[in-house]
């Protein structure tokens, strides 16, 4: 879709002929619409299609001349936007022997109310633009700087469902359009299709780049799909490409269909035409149910293994299991390397996994084992190209287990950890252990830095990972596994101070920080991080020193070690130090600024600008931040950044005010200092203002609905045009038209950008943002004709 990031879109359609078509409502009340049927209103399986909105014009040749048997038709954007060529690109679509079809651009986010506004909108604007009653009219939901898609998976679905509500009282199919990852992590995708089955249209691009024919391998792995989106460059055309993964119909039901289509459902009063769930039967492996060994039996993975849709990895992926997880299986068949088991699922078709590969197994077999024969594949040595993911392999490793100190014990995880096949950073990763993962092990031995644990697992086999690095524990030993704490005496424990720990000043304190801050090994920013302590972390010290600009904080750790940060730079604290620490905030005045360049990652500054809290709007008020927001030291983005906020942090500030393009705000902080975030760009808002913000939100948005045109002259003058870039991506913006020229920031995804001229590159288009003080600042937003975000 072309609206924003990159437009997915849904719907599907009819017209020509007057016939009556009987939409079932969801609450089982049936009305009848009267319907002008379209010269084509039936699509076969596996069709192409197409998704146009005003960026492409109103003649849909070429599209119908490359194979293209369907159409869909942005009609509309949230309450205030009609494409312009709706009715001219639905007339052609007709004319072309394609369905049309429609979708609208949403911005309701989590709010049902306006979904409602917005679904009678997109009716309204459907019917305006000769959309056939009885097509299907999708909500085009998706993440942007309009559309709030962190308010919930619960209430994403419930207003995604009033929209489709109010779109099928109006007369019209419903659907629901977006990517693969924002259904799964953002939305309750039951919820939707409970009420309306077989309703998803999903984009899940295997390549940015040109693709002309789908790779039905890359499938996305989800229930009720009805089409898919596979590219955004369709045959070269620069237009989405889409597949109906089932026949489809405008017709409520006949004969001819039932024929066609027997997997169709009634369900809820949901119209047949639309595609079952999971559509995808391997046809193409036509061997998939031959040769098989009929066995009842049960399989436990010992790693995350793909389950597939037939018995070879080049099969699309249905799930991909995690370890532990048991399957029953009703046959098996060796091919290849692999031992294949194969699981009887709904509607009498199959999921198939590997067993065994090289005649070991990547799990436990229980209840009826896999025989002998089974386990002992043919002796080809030829490998797929594509391996089901991180299964457990035996280790190959000869001396792994020589030279090992049997101790039976307990390591607690404290943090991501590989567990691995063998005992060294080379081996195969079975998996990555999370925070807090419990691991028992028979035994350990110390190599070079690392002291390895040994964990037995299924059939003899063994499982390893790091427990210490230089003698620092990576976790927690519990109680009894003390022992293998003890790495061979050549190993220098990482925690040793770079520096001499004399001419410290004692003084027992308690320092909490006011931003994320380096615990260290030594008083220096060369030394090597322990750790990164984040914001409001309590660190007990017991002497201080300040070298250079620096004043180090020593916090004693276990084992006679510790660990070192940086309490004040140049005097200014980092964060604050509790009653009697005090002592600690007074370096000697004749320290001059050390020039060094490695300075610890991102604490909390004093400002320095003189007119930085002039000119301010008294407001309080609350900013929920809708993407990654830089946390400055002032009203700048040439201040430093005190922190990079995350999405949804909630930031209470006391103060705006507008400076060129942004509205920033003033989050009051420790000892009388302010942090300063962008909350507006060009009058867009960054995230949400809650009631009683709205104040900050004064800057008047301008929309320019031009598309870009890149020039054909390279590095002639600019072309002039006043338009607005929203990036797809993060997108460096630079001083200059050139990726060798220096970088003022880097700019987030969903980023407004107000650009007042273009010009082609070489391969790049670039777009010119005005800036203070008559400076300009340049970012690419075309790479070979590919957008890098949307143009509005």
């Amino acid at each position: 879709m072309r609206s924003t990031n990159k437009r997915f879109i849904s719907a599907l359609a009819c017209a020509s002929a007057m016939t009556a078509l009987a939409i079932a409502d969801p609450m089982g009340i049936t009305k009848t619409h009267q319907v002008v049927q379209a010269a084509t209103d039936n699509v076969p399986a596996r069709s192409a299609g197409v998704d146009v909105s005003s960026w492409q014009g109103t003649n849909l040749t070429q599209q119908a001349k490359s194979g293209a048997k369907f159409a869909v038709v942005k009609v509309s954007e949230s309450t205030n936007y009609q494409n312009p060529h709706a009715q001219g690109q639905i007339n052609n679509a007709e004319q072309n022997n394609m369905m049309p079809m429609g979708y609208h651009y949403a911005h309701f986010g989590a709010d049902s109310n306006r979904a409602v506004q917005e679904g009678n909108y997109a009716v309204n604007s459907a019917q305006q633009a000769g959309l056939p009653q009885g097509s299907y009219l999708a909500a085009d939901w998706e993440q942007d700087a309009h559309n709030n898609t962190n308010g919930g998976r619960e209430a994403s679905a419930n207003a995604i469902t009033s929209f489709m509500d109010t779109v099928h009282n109006g007369g019209y199919n419903p659907m629901l359009y977006s990517s693969e990852w924002l259904l799964k992590a953002k939305v309750d995708t039951n919820k939707v299709t409970q009420k309306y089955p077989n309703s998803l249209w999903v984009a899940s691009y295997k390549t940015m780049g040109r693709q002309d024919q789908p790779d039905y391998n890359y499938f996305p792995s989800m229930n009720n799909v009805a089409i898919w989106q596979y590219t955004q460059n369709w045959r070269g055309q620069n237009v989405d490409g889409n597949v109906n993964v089932l026949p489809l119909s405008n017709k409520s039901n006949n004969a001819s269909q039932a024929n066609t289509n027997t997997l169709n459902v009634h369900t809820n009063g949901q119209s047949s035409s639309q595609a079952p769930s999971n559509p995808f039967v391997n046809t193409s492996n036509k061997a998939v149910n031959t040769n098989w060994v009929k066995q009842e039996g049960t399989f436990t993975t010992g790693g995350a293994i793909n389950l597939r849709t037939g018995a070879s990895t080049n099969s699309s992926v249905i799930a991909q299991l995690p370890a532990n997880s048991e399957v029953k299986y009703d046959a098996y068949s060796t091919r290849g390397n692999y031992t294949w088991l194969r699981q009887p699922r709904a509607n009498n078709q199959y999921g198939y996994l590997v067993g065994r590969a090289n005649g070991q197994d990547w799990g436990t077999f229980k209840v009826a084992p896999v025989t002998n024969h089974v386990t002992k594949p043919t002796t080809n040595t030829v490998k797929p190209a594509n391996k089901p993911s991180q299964p457990v392999h035996v280790n190959t490793n000869n001396n792994v287990n020589n030279n090992w100190t049997k101790q039976n014990g307990v390591f607690i995880t404290g943090g991501a950890i590989n567990l691995r096949t063998g005992a060294s950073t080379n081996s195969k990763v079975i998996a990555l252990l999370p925070t807090n993962t419990e691991i028992k092990y028979d035994a350990y031995r110390t190599e070079g830095q690392y002291t390895w644990l040994r964990q037995p697992r299924a059939n003899g086999q063994y499982g390893y990972l790091v427990g210490r690095d230089n003698g620092r524990a990576w976790g927690t030993f519990k109680a009894g596994s003390a022992v293998a704490t003890k790495p061979a005496t050549n190993n220098k424990p990482a925690q040793k101070p770079a520096t001499n720990n004399s001419d410290w000043t004692k003084q027992n304190g308690v320092f909490i920080t006011g931003g994320a801050i380096n615990l260290r090994t030594g008083a220096s920013t060369n030394s090597k991080v322990i750790a990164l302590l984040p914001t409001n972390t309590e660190i007990k010290y017991d002497a201080y020193r300040t070298t250079g600009q620096y004043t180090w904080l020593r916090q004693p750790r276990a084992n006679g070690q510790y660990g070192y940060l940086v309490g004040r730079n140049n005097g200014n604290a980092w964060g604050t130090f509790k009653a009697g620490s005090a002592a600690a905030s007074k370096p000697a005045t004749n320290n001059k600024p050390a020039q060094n360049t490695n300075k610890p990652s991102q604490p909390v500054h004093t400002n320095t600008s003189n007119n930085v809290n002039s000119n301010w709007t008294k407001q309080n008020g609350v900013f929920i931040t809708g993407g990654a927001i830089n946390l400055r030291t002032g009203a700048s983005t040439n201040s430093k950044v005190i922190a990079l906020l995350p999405t949804n942090t909630e930031i209470k500030y006391d103060a705006y005010r507008t400076t060129g393009q942004y509205t920033w705000l003033r989050q009051p902080r420790a000892n009388g200092q302010y942090g300063y975030l962008v909350g507006r760009n060009d009058g867009n808002a960054w995230g949400t203002f809650k009631a009683g913000s709205a104040k900050a939100t004064t800057p008047v948005v301008r929309q320019n609905t031009q598309k870009v045109v890149a020039t054909t002259n390279n590095n002639a003058t600019w072309t002039k045009q006043n338009g607005t870039f929203i990036t797809g991506g993060a997108i460096n913006l630079r001083t200059g038209a050139s990726t060798k020229s220096p970088i003022i920031e880097t700019l987030p995804i969903n980023t407004v950008i107000k650009y007042d001229a273009y010009y082609r590159a070489g391969k790049y288009v670039c777009l010119r943002q005005p800036r203070a003080n008559g400076q300009y600042g340049y970012l690419v937003g075309r790479l070979n004709n590919q957008a890098w975000g949307t143009y509005r």
